[in-house]
């Protein structure tokens, strides 16, 4: 990367990640192959040994000393930058909900999430989220009798072991599908058109996937694991997407060729209302009144 990367930015491999990200994929392009290699074997073993051991460990098994030799790297998914809204402590708009971690949007990170913010997220926010919870759940009477009025769900039982074998199989091939989709139109760099035309893939590989549910039997009430994550996997590809083409700028990783330059009168965050497709742009105090969810973007 040291060859390549002041060509990109002054602070060559120091540079920010979605700076860093953008370069190599722009390389891998360029020259049609797989990975770049990071080289780290100017710095002394011992060095190398201590400060990266879990990395030098991995690579070992792979037949790989990084001590002696360039490491293959590429971009690759790392966290989700966005989630619920939440306060202080956790806490959200919706009354005894609260919640931590990536699925938390906490004002922690910005455009460019650190690795230190994430452990923030999990460690720090996820203890302040406990104890409130605890005293909710002590002082609020819960009536839980509205919940008999539920329909309960089932497991497929019913649809019997080949059918299941079916739609697992076929669940599996659609996960990948959706994973492709995303990685090659809504990855490092976006433009409006294809993030449009990953729109509409995702729209009909989700259709597509429904109706061969039910039409092998497969009934509203039924939940399987691999069914409720994908339906997660899609809420949240299109919730991505949504944002995506919502945003007019570029900051930090949400990079759009349509929009290269970041301006600061753009810069408010992208919400997105479960009870509509639509979405808007809410001033802070807005937001802290009204907003249910700030998309990842």
């Amino acid at each position: 990367m040291e060859r390549f990367m002041p060509l990109y930015d002054e602070r060559a491999e120091l540079a920010p990640r979605d700076v860093v990200a953008r370069s190599i994929d722009d390389q891998l392009k360029k020259r049609n192959e797989k990975y770049v290699l990071l080289d780290i074997s100017h710095k002394p073993r011992e060095k190398i040994l201590s400060h990266f051991p879990n990395i030098a460990n991995e690579c070992l098994q792979h037949g790989l000393d990084i001590t002696r030799q360039p490491i293959p790297v590429i971009p690759a998914a790392h966290y989700m930058c966005g989630g619920v809204r939440a306060g202080l402590q956790g806490e959200t708009n919706v009354h005894g909900l609260y919640v931590a971690g990536e699925v938390a949007c906490t004002g922690l990170h910005g455009a460019n999430r650190l690795a230190s913010n994430s452990l923030l997220e999990a460690l720090v926010f996820a203890r302040r989220a406990v104890q409130p919870s605890i005293d909710h759940m002590k002082s609020s009477s819960l009536d839980l009798s509205a919940s008999n009025l539920w329909t309960q769900p089932v497991v497929p039982k019913s649809l019997g072991s080949d059918v299941m074998h079916k739609i697992l199989r076929i669940t599996k091939e659609v996960r990948k599908e959706l994973q492709s989709v995303m990685w090659k139109y809504v990855g490092i760099v976006r433009s409006t058109t294809r993030l449009q035309e990953a729109e509409q893939k995702i729209g009909e590989l989700e259709a597509k996937w429904e109706t061969y549910l039910f039409e092998h039997g497969w009934q509203q009430t039924m939940v399987a694991l691999e069914a409720c994550e994908l339906r997660n996997l899609f809420c949240c590809a299109k919730l991505v997407l949504s944002s995506a083409l919502a945003r007019h700028e570029s900051r930090g990783l949400h990079y759009t060729i349509d929009f290269p330059h970041l301006e600061e009168s753009k810069r408010l965050p992208t919400v997105i209302f479960p009870d509509s497709h639509s979405m808007s742009t809410w001033s802070s105090r807005q937001l802290h009144q009204h907003s249910t969810c700030q998309s990842a973007v």
